[in-house]
């Protein structure tokens, strides 16, 4: 049978059978498969007082409400995918337990929570919100206070965590646990977050396709932020202040590191950026200030540095005889103490059209490079590399006389690195 159905003077034909069939099948489903339910949690006139029961009650999809005050719950656990959203002043206490929160279900979002008291403990990583084996979370606008870790990512895949801030309680790098921790995740972008008081503010083992981007990493006890064998990655935008180092990435290739900002990492054995056995990779318009070493590269291959800035840094570029074919096109060197400095007489690194402010020659025929080569490194920055505690005779009337006996005859530099065409002028 046919049913014809009139509307703005067109015809449709509809199958009256098959409409049947439709408002059969929707009739047999529940509501949650057809509306999630919005379920509130309040300490006073609500149905939920506690976070978990709420959870427990929810069907999949739900959105689950939590209003101002105190929770006090230990482990909060989730294996259904659900929205968990906080309004201003929620607070969840762990009570020093587990996880504050632990995700085992796909498609969970968590956002605008004050997280605090993961436990601690030498032989697990607990976590403000912990996720394993799971697909397509987005953790956003939490703030983490007194976490070991504050968000421990583990094999999971498709994952947002934006716009969080966190204070960590590390003492030490033995005690201490990571801002945002991945192992062996994959396509996760981690955007927009503040990380301090942590061993590392971000913490990456075994992950690919990550974008980290505008983040703010400060004030950390051992890096800003550290790669191992994480390969494929992309990070933008970020800014990485007053660690004991800023940024290690080791055992990795193909890893873009665009426009970021390494300044204040100070120490002994303090970088802006360690590259450790990095090949393949870009690194362009990087800004490092203030760092006892700019770049430390050791055991790096075919990588392409190109206008960055390296300014009032000790050393602008360490780099070790074990790395080969490394290019440095168009960046600008100054202020440094030393700009380049190596261990090696001989070099397959390439230096060109670089600015030196320590350039002193000329340009005759006006094309804005200098008509002779620059040697960046110098007779006593070799020898420092060599024997470093020959530092404390910077400045003395020796190394100055030296050095003006390099100027008149740079022949007595044993390093054959130089810059043949380099740029006369640094952008204002």
């Amino acid at each position: 049978m046919k049913k014809i159905i009139d509307l703005n003077n067109g015809t449709f034909r509809i199958n009256f059978g098959f409409s049947l069939f439709v408002a059969f099948f929707i009739f047999c489903l529940t509501p949650s498969e057809i509306f999630s339910r919005e379920i509130e949690v309040c300490k006073e006139k609500c149905n939920f007082s506690s976070i978990q029961s709420a959870i427990n009650s929810a069907s999949p999809g739900d959105i689950i409400r939590v209003r101002k005050g105190l929770y006090q719950e230990g482990m909060i656990s989730i294996s259904k995918p659900l929205v968990l959203e906080g309004s201003t002043g929620v607070v969840l206490d762990g009570l020093k337990e587990k996880h504050v929160l632990d995700i085992r279900s796909n498609n969970v979002t968590i956002r605008g929570f004050s997280i605090t008291g993961s436990g601690v403990s030498d032989t697990s990583e607990y976590a403000g919100i912990h996720a394993e084996k799971i697909k397509f979370c987005a953790i956003e606008n939490n703030t983490f206070e007194d976490n070991a870790y504050a968000i421990y990512l583990a094999e999971v895949e498709d994952c947002v965590v934006r716009r969080n801030t966190s204070s960590g309680n590390a003492i030490n790098e033995v005690s201490g646990g990571n801002g945002i921790h991945l192992w062996s995740s994959k396509a996760i972008r981690i955007e927009g977050n503040e990380l301090k008081k942590h061993r590392d503010g971000i913490y990456l083992e075994f992950s690919s396709n990550l974008k980290i981007e505008e983040n703010f990493s400060h004030d950390n006890i051992r890096y800003g932020m550290h790669f191992m064998f994480s390969s494929d990655n992309d990070f933008r935008g970020n800014r990485f202040e007053n660690n004991s180092a800023g940024v290690a990435v080791m055992y990795s290739k193909n890893i873009l590191i665009e426009n970021n900002r390494f300044e204040d990492n100070w120490g002994d054995s303090s970088y802006g950026l360690l590259l450790k056995e990095i090949s393949d990779s870009i690194l362009t318009k990087n800004a490092f200030v203030h760092n006892t070493v700019a770049i430390f590269a050791d055991g790096c291959n075919r990588n392409y540095f190109t206008h960055n800035d390296l300014k009032d840094n000790g050393w602008g570029v360490r780099i070790l005889g074990n790395s080969e074919s490394n290019q440095f096109v168009q960046n600008e060197f100054k202020e440094n103490v030393f700009d380049i400095s190596t261990n090696t007489k001989h070099s397959t690194n390439s230096f060109k059209e670089n600015y030196w402010d320590s350039y002193d020659g000329y340009d005759l025929d006006l094309d804005k490079f200098g008509d002779i080569p620059h040697k960046p490194v110098h007779f006593f920055g070799y020898w420092v590399v060599v024997y470093p505690f020959l530092m404390v005779l910077y400045n003395s009337p020796v190394v100055n006389f030296l050095q003006a006996i390099e100027k008149a005859f740079p022949i007595v530099t044993p390093i054959d690195l130089e810059d043949p065409k380099p740029k006369m002028r640094g952008h204002v």
